[in-house]
């Protein structure tokens, strides 16, 4: 976009696993925060029922994780929904769309 950065908001739903994370891997995740807020469209559309959430890929500590999210254009904000490692990722983001 125009380098306009949005303001990054975690969903509670995201918010109780992010608080069990080592402070390490909370401060990499505000990172790449950071970078969703610069370029939100840049990242993959989730399909099916879980379209209007998008998901960004990141590495820590040889584990990939992801950072569903979606894009509240009226507010420039965006929505963390969930922070994972890939194992389950769907199955729980889909419990929290519903």
């Amino acid at each position: 976009m125009s380098g306009e950065r949005y303001q990054i908001f975690m969903a509670p739903s995201a918010h109780r696993i992010y608080r069990k994370f080592d402070p390490h891997l909370q401060r990499k995740i505000k990172e790449e925060a950071k970078k969703l807020s610069e370029e939100p469209y840049r990242y993959e559309e989730l399909k099916g029922p879980l379209k209007g959430i998008r998901s960004y890929h990141f590495d820590y500590k040889n584990t990939e994780y992801r950072i569903a999210y979606r894009i509240v254009e009226d507010k420039s904000r965006i929505e963390i929904v969930l922070v994972k490692t890939r194992k389950s990722f769907y199955q729980i983001l889909r419990r929290i769309i519903r």
